[in-house]
């Protein structure tokens, strides 16, 4: 997901993590140093492969200024480990 601010600005932050999943959830969060939303974007990395349907559909958010929320399709069987990236710019 982009929104799209970073057009000709400099970067003041770059916060990388991941959120695990565990089997039997469908949602999980990281919490982030807290960054100005409007000047933020964020970017999916990737997620761990295997079977689980779950692994192929979902939902990344910057759900506030310190969180950031991973919601998959469905119920994972076998857990999810998904990486994202916060860039903030001045």
């Amino acid at each position: 997901m982009s929104s799209g601010v970073s057009a000709g600005l400099s970067i003041k932050n770059i916060q990388r993590g991941t959120i695990l999943i565990g089997s039997g959830s469908s949602s999980n969060t990281a919490t982030i140093t807290a960054v100005n939303v409007a000047k933020s974007e964020l970017h999916f990395l990737g997620q761990t492969t295997g079977n689980d349907a779950a692994r192929n559909r979902g939902r990344i958010d910057l759900t506030n200024s310190t969180t950031v929320t991973y919601t998959a399709a469905i119920t994972t069987t076998t857990g999810i480990e998904v990486s994202f990236e916060v860039i903030e710019y001045f």
